[in-house]
């Protein structure tokens, strides 16, 4: 299943310090027009996507739910996601009636101290209030980005996730785009250490894990008891980014204009780019070029193209011995 991930405004009302949109009190004034987002809609739903809406903070986007609402009409999978401060009855009550199947929430720690740090004063309780109002009524997961800062916190995060009924907690690496710095990334070898916790502490937990943005993941659910596969990077294969302006890129975090919606259509970009079908094609450089998981993990893209400059390099957080 294609999943497009559409960052549906800029407004944002919280100013999180590695924030891959860079985003803002206001929306921007270029912003795709509802009319424009509802044709872009109907154009997609022949691919049968699953939809992500985001942000920025994308319940500050005023027909977020009339998008929503006519993207399940058309029998997409349509998920929210949001940093869960401005959740509450009234906005829950238009999340169930619009069809989303799923809410993501954003956690940058399993305390108030390592999350407010992130993300501002107050925000940890509000955004718990807010996970509060969808218990119950909507299945939510909790979006945890890891970064030098929280590293530790791994463990906690996934006790906390289950405490609260998630259906799922999905990791994140950071990748040095928008506010994020590249001081804030773990080490390649902290890297391994971590997803080997997590591949451990899967097979304990009662809900889904995944991992974003570290695609060396797929080398371990290979070799798990269980033998779970992995696609590894899925930018520009199975996953693509839409901007706020209808600017089409592989993935958020690796700012490689692919097209725009507001010049050609939206299939025309996606079967005939020369970036996508490069990173379909994987001819890759350096030492992800000659890894043996190259079609299983790949590298991250975006962390290669932010780091060395060539999205089709060396990812510099895959471990040497690999």
């Amino acid at each position: 299943m294609l999943i497009i991930a559409w960052e549906t405004t800029a407004a944002c009302n919280l100013h999180c310090s590695y924030c891959r949109a860079s985003a803002k009190a206001s929306p921007d004034e270029d912003e795709l027009s509802s009319e424009e987002a509802l044709a872009f809609i109907d154009e997609v739903a022949a691919l049968c996507p699953m939809l992500i809406l985001s942000g920025g903070e994308p319940l500050l986007r005023a027909d977020i739910f009339d998008l929503a609402r006519h993207a399940t009409g058309l029998g997409m999978r349509v998920s929210l996601a949001t940093n869960g401060t401005l959740l509450g009855p009234s906005v829950v009550d238009q999340i169930v009636s619009s069809g989303i199947s799923r809410v993501s929430i954003s956690l940058d720690g399993a305390s108030e101290v390592m999350h407010d740090r992130i993300r501002g004063p107050g925000s940890f309780k509000a955004a718990l209030e807010g996970i509060r109002s969808l218990q119950g009524r909507a299945d939510f997961q909790i979006n945890f980005t890891i970064t030098r800062k929280n590293a530790d916190e791994v463990s906690a995060i996934l006790s906390l996730a289950e405490d609260l009924g998630a259906k799922a907690l999905h990791f994140f690496f950071l990748v040095p785009t928008g506010r994020g710095r590249e001081e804030d990334l773990i080490s390649a070898g902290r890297q391994e250490e971590l997803l080997r916790m997590i591949e451990s502490e899967r097979s304990q937990r009662g809900l889904e894990i995944q991992v974003t943005c570290a695609p060396q993941y797929a080398r371990l659910t290979r070799a798990s008891a269980k033998g779970r596969g992995g696609g590894g990077c899925l930018a520009g294969s199975r996953f693509v980014f839409v901007s706020r302006r209808g600017e089409v890129y592989p993935c958020g975090y690796l700012p490689l204009l692919a097209g725009s919606i507001r010049d050609r259509r939206f299939t025309e970009i996606w079967d005939s780019s020369p970036v996508l079908r490069a990173l379909r094609e994987r001819d890759l450089k350096g030492k992800c070029g000659s890894c043996s998981f190259r079609q299983a993990c790949g590298g991250c893209r975006a962390r290669a193209f932010a780091l060395t400059g060539d999205y089709l390099g060396p990812d510099p957080l895959c471990p040497e011995a690999v």
